[in-house]
């Protein structure tokens, strides 16, 4: 397979530990691609805030052993939008598309619209950079741990 596209796109990280009682103390961000992080990385999209099925982030943050045993070494979020909505959920690499380049580089973004939601993939990507699984979603659906989980399988199992 190829090089994930959009990988080096720079997108907002958002700090697990940020909520609007400590955002005086606690930084709500920094800058992060995908090719930052390194090993068996799986990447989850999301529509933005007010997303069709916000238990995936949940999903995800109650799971991590689940994604650990079927061999990824980090799992990255990507949404379209609203930081605020999305900051502080306590997932470790929760990323926002502010651009939408990484989005529209992965054809995520909605066509003829103006937004940042995203569209659903799981997408997973080897060591190397190179994307090594994808599995779309419908955008109204909301999706299992064990259907997220078995794209991680697929990959590197």
């Amino acid at each position: 397979m190829a090089k994930l596209s959009g990988s080096d796109v720079k997108m907002i990280k958002l700090n697990p530990e940020w909520s609007v009682e400590n955002a005086a103390t606690t930084p709500i961000e920094q800058e992060l691609s995908i090719d930052d992080y390194k090993g068996k990385r799986l990447i989850i999209t999301l529509p933005g805030a007010g997303g069709f099925c916000n238990k995936e982030f949940d999903l995800v943050k109650d799971n991590a052993d689940k994604f650990t045993a079927a061999g990824v070494d980090e799992v990255i979020v990507v949404v379209g939008t609203d930081i605020l909505s999305n900051a502080g959920r306590g997932l470790p690499n929760l990323l926002q598309d502010v651009s939408q380049e990484f989005g529209n580089a992965n054809k995520l973004t909605l066509e003829g619209v103006k937004s940042r939601y995203l569209n659903r993939a799981v997408i997973a990507v080897d060591a190397n950079g190179e994307e090594v699984a994808r599995e779309d979603a419908d955008l109204l659906g909301c999706r299992t741990v064990d259907a997220l989980v078995e794209v991680a399988k697929k990959a590197f199992a």
